[in-house]
């Protein structure tokens, strides 16, 4: 059972979870014996009772103090649950980030991948690929470009003049090479004649 706010009281434990005279049910924190504590208070915990219903608090972030006699004196430390996040799976697939730009596209771009800065990219870059799999895990992944104009839109340039983000998703053969699906799995594009900021969101599905 996993509380999202506990307070407890080792007091009222020993107090108020006995049965009979004959067997009292004892407290454990992170398996080390605690019946007999007063006043300790523990938040964000997981609790569970075993087989001969002694309670068992759990969250390793705690430690109980005993003296020479093994007698629990008080508790340390603070709840870990907190900082605790699970593990997102890894990809099956290899993704790559891909930039074609147009010079007639005066635009520069920073993308962020799950709310982390992933590439800046200015109106002097080249085209370029780049491995995007370490920065994904499996399921929902939020892509967010912020694209600024530079200056003005060059004379000769037209609609069909365009700068393009794109991400294949593929595989890897056994010499390392990169396969790509198509079509992409997201893409941007920019032309010559857009000149209005942009920051946009938007999810990517990822095996």
């Amino acid at each position: 059972m996993r509380l999202s706010s506990l307070l407890f009281t080792a007091a009222l434990a020993a107090a108020s979870l006995t049965t009979s005279h004959a067997h009292a049910i004892d407290v454990y924190v992170n398996g080390v014996k605690a019946t007999g504590l007063k006043g300790v208070n523990l938040q964000n915990c997981s609790v569970k009772f075993d087989a001969l219903g002694n309670l068992h608090v759990i969250s390793p972030g705690y430690r109980v103090i005993t003296d020479k006699a093994g007698k629990p004196i008080r508790v340390t430390g603070s709840s870990d649950f907190g900082n605790v996040k699970a593990k997102a799976a890894k990809p099956t697939s290899r993704y790559v980030l891909l930039y074609r730009p147009n010079p007639k596209v005066s635009f520069t771009f920073t993308i962020f991948v799950n709310n982390k800065k992933f590439r800046e990219i200015a109106l002097s870059t080249g085209p370029f690929t780049v491995d995007l799999t370490g920065a994904l895990h499996r399921g929902s992944n939020v892509i967010r470009v912020v694209g600024k104009p530079v200056g003005t839109a060059p004379a000769t340039g037209g609609e069909s003049d365009v700068s393009r983000l794109i991400v294949l998703q593929g595989s890897e053969r056994a010499d390392g090479t990169f396969v790509a699906k198509r079509p992409a799995v997201w893409e941007l594009v920019r032309a010559a004649i857009d000149r209005k900021p942009i920051d946009r969101s938007s999810t990517l599905l990822v095996q």
